[in-house]
């Protein structure tokens, strides 16, 4: 959900889903081309942070991949380990145990990690052909530092980036981009391949938590179209629930018919 429109030029240029955490929007004037699907994670009372997807991402559930023990996440996981091994043949069931297994270690390390959310994209690239794309948001307990210093630094942290940019976010908060291009050695029979990477980080209000937003893609040469999407994502980033006054404001211009700021521009579903 967002007043900043994040999309991807490759693919879609009036649609916006939210991600993992919710749709975040920091105010401004809609996009009048723009049409507006909220998903039920922006509903979720436990959520700590909001943010919007371009049209083309899938989110990832990794509660139900790292289901916790004794809850109904578990069951469903294991009826369904179970449902995938049996239409498999028995010669090859040991291989893809063994896949399930590191399906769900490696969502683990990514939740302790802090990740919060996960996000498959499949685009057309410039040339016709797929383009698959991952993004992930997640949040970070820090230790105090100015917002600006705090973004600059995170971003400045990483290895081997190309570029480190700071940025200026709604409401006048700063945020950080950078972005790097690096070759990912080839494992289980794929060969080795190049993979962009680009990351925001966005300071927290109360100066003790970092979101941080990672895209990646085997894509580079749409790295340009990569590169301002999360821009516009980071855009829509939003610490506290922005439902109830999107909808206030839907619901206002509902009632007037002259207005034609937000009816007229966005198709909403509120549930």
């Amino acid at each position: 959900m967002t007043d900043n429109q994040a999309t991807d030029n490759q693919v879609t240029d009036n649609q916006v889903t939210e991600g993992h955490g919710g749709a975040g929007t920091e105010g401004g004037a809609a996009d009048p081309s723009l049409r507006l699907v909220i998903d039920d994670s922006a509903r979720d009372t436990t959520a700590k942070l909001w943010y919007a997807l371009p049209d083309g991402y899938l989110d990832v559930p990794l509660a139900a991949l790292d289901p916790a023990p004794g809850t109904e996440y578990e069951d469903h996981f294991t009826s369904v380990m179970a449902l995938i091994l049996s239409c498999v043949p028995e010669e090859q069931r040991a291989v893809y145990a063994g896949a399930l297994r590191d399906m769900r270690f490696f969502v683990t390390q990514m939740r302790a990690e802090g990740v919060i959310g996960c996000s498959l994209g499949m685009h057309f690239a410039d040339d016709g052909s797929s383009a698959m794309s991952v993004v992930t948001a997640a949040l970070k307990d820090v230790e105090w530092a100015p917002p600006k210093a705090m973004a600059v630094r995170a971003a400045s942290a990483r290895e081997n980036v190309t570029d480190v940019e700071l940025l200026r976010l709604p409401g006048g908060r700063p945020g950080s981009f950078c972005d790097t291009l690096v070759t990912a050695p080839a494992v289980a029979g794929m060969p080795a391949q190049d993979l962009y990477q680009c990351d925001v980080y966005i300071p927290a209000p109360s100066g003790y938590q970092l979101a941080v937003l990672s895209l990646s893609t085997t894509a580079v040469g749409s790295r340009g179209h990569y590169r301002d999407l999360l821009k516009g994502v980071a855009h829509t980033v939003s610490f506290q629930d922005p439902l109830p006054e999107i909808e206030r404001a839907v619901q206002a211009d509902r009632n007037d018919g002259e207005s034609g700021t937000i009816k007229d521009g966005i198709t909403a579903d509120f549930g």
